[in-house]
């Protein structure tokens, strides 16, 4: 294609960019939103650091108030709500988006430096995304997966020219945004090992030694990054303390095993399969790097799904990296490979990806003429959340301490900045007693009204299918304050303990509304 021409049409990691930055507004707002509630704390930390500046003490729950608070995603708090001030959730949704089109354009974009085959580049980042998409949430972890597909372009860079200084910049920026440049220094260190053992194994031991070094010497300038803190030593000391809080990742969803029932962990499962059968086909080995860093990111898939985009940034890579010489002599594919090697030298990404993003960010800014056009919708799903419960509780200025969902805890942290929570999202913040306290009230464990007692509540608001709110319509302390198809809000009127009403009626009633009647 003559130069002119090919500078009009967009390289292969811009046309990855393309495609996602369109289609995650516009098909997938719901996950990345709704999924959970803890876009809504992010929102209103980050409001708060705007407004008042950084935040060392909990201000936003009754049963941690005041307790030394540390703000180990402070920065990408405070972007999200730099953000939203400009457009909403429209604005939220969008920048998410381009987030995560940056992260595999630029996986696409690292591996044709290197010298991968066009095709084979293009499949991987397209892989990469449709495995990645299990865990896309509108939340900071979303810097951590651009973290790691930066990380892995420079760990895979050839030996001539690299340099390990770029490591302490990239990671004191990373840990102000998320506690996954742990993930990241894991990463380096898989590195620095695989290279030792590779020097041992193989014929080029002074190459490997010379790797070794260099990565090691970025793994201690990496290390050194997240020092740069507004927190200082208390950031990553907080993030190492999470992994001993047992119970709490016990019990949250993210850090389960992949169920390979369900029809995304199939998915997952034929991914794995692929990756294996990937290695198993090969005649040569891979290197040890790349063997030890596959394994490393298949054995943390398994134990913790949020570890699966992850997994997608790290070990297909390395695989398409290492399958790239056998992939080429493939004969059943060659035209459409030779296609693709013809057509992708001359073209470019940056003015694709630009224009789309600044389009993109046009129509959701307010102050654009765009935004009028209302083409990119974006809220906090009805089904999911208690939008009409909170705020008609916030109109009615209802007040009282208030046992509420954990789900929910974010969401009413920035709708209803009035009430402070009972519990949210953060339970690395919260611990585990707290977190043991909110299990046992809502599965009515032995104890649990001497527990509301003990915290004072004198609002809960649950899902209204719940075995607590159906437990507490029939008693005649509590009373049905508001219920729709997605929540009810119980207010406790002691006053009605010396004549109760029928407490079979208000379960009746409940029970419509559970039932959207």
């Amino acid at each position: 294609m003559p130069r002119r021409l090919a500078l009009l049409h967009p390289a292969l990691p811009a046309l990855i960019f393309v495609v996602l930055a369109l289609l995650i507004p516009l098909g997938m707002a719901g996950q990345l939103l709704s999924s959970d509630g803890d876009l809504g704390r992010h929102l209103r930390v980050g409001e708060y650091i705007l407004t008042h500046g950084l935040l060392y003490h909990d201000i936003f729950s009754f049963t941690k108030l005041g307790q030394p608070f540390v703000g180990y995603e402070w920065l990408s708090e405070v972007i999200y709500a730099g953000v939203f001030r400009l457009g909403g959730l429209p604005a939220v949704l969008v920048f998410c988006a381009l987030l995560i089109a940056l992260t595999y354009a630029w996986l696409t974009h690292w591996l044709l430096r290197r010298g991968v085959d066009p095709l084979l580049a293009y499949l991987t980042g397209i892989a990469a995304a449709v495995l990645g998409s299990v865990h896309w949430l509108a939340r900071p972890h979303l810097f951590t997966l651009l973290g790691v597909s930066i990380l892995m372009g420079r760990l895979e860079r050839s030996e001539e020219g690299a340099s390990p200084w770029g490591f302490f910049p990239l990671f004191a920026v990373w840990a102000n945004l998320h506690g996954g440049f742990l993930f990241g220094l894991v990463v380096i260190a898989i590195y620095v090992v695989g290279d030792i053992a590779e020097a041992l194994v193989s014929g080029e031991r002074a190459f490997w030694f010379r790797r070794a070094r260099r990565d090691g010497a970025a793994l201690g300038l990496a290390s050194l990054g997240p020092l740069l803190n507004p927190y200082g030593l208390a950031l990553p000391r907080h993030v190492l303390e999470w992994f001993g809080m047992s119970f709490v990742i016990d019990h949250t969803n993210e850090y389960l095993s992949p169920d390979f029932h369900s029809m995304t962990g199939k998915f997952v499962l034929v991914m794995l399969l692929i990756i294996v059968g990937g290695l198993a086909l090969s005649r040569r080995r891979p290197t040890c790097p790349r063997l030890f860093l596959i394994l490393a990111g298949i054995g943390s898939a398994l134990v913790y799904q949020r570890n699966i985009p992850l997994l997608a940034l790290t070990a297909l890579p390395a695989l398409a990296l290492h399958l790239d010489p056998e992939w080429r002599e493939l004969t059943a594919i060659s035209r459409i490979r030779e296609t693709f090697a013809r057509e992708s030298p001359g073209r470019r990404s940056g003015p694709w990806s630009v224009t789309v993003a600044v389009v993109l960010l046009l129509l959701t800014v307010s102050a654009s003429p765009l935004s009028r056009l209302r083409l990119i919708r974006a809220e906090f799903d009805p089904k999911v959340f208690p939008v009409a419960a909170t705020a008609k509780a916030r109109a009615a200025g209802l007040t009282g301490r208030i046992f509420n969902d954990f789900i929910w805890g974010g969401y009413l942290m920035q709708a209803w900045p009035e009430q402070k929570v009972f519990i949210d999202g953060q339970t690395d913040f919260y611990g585990e007693e707290l977190t043991r306290t909110h299990i046992r009230i809502a599965s009515l464990s032995p104890g649990w009204r001497k527990l509301l007692r003990r915290w004072d509540v004198g609002l809960v608001l649950i899902p209204s299918t719940s075995v607590l709110a159906h437990e507490l319509a029939r008693d005649p302390t509590w009373r049905i304050w508001h219920c729709d198809s997605t929540a009810v809000l119980l207010q406790r009127d002691t006053t009605r303990a010396a004549s109760p009403g029928n407490p079979d009626s208000a379960e009746d009633l409940l029970s419509k509304c559970g039932r959207g009647e």
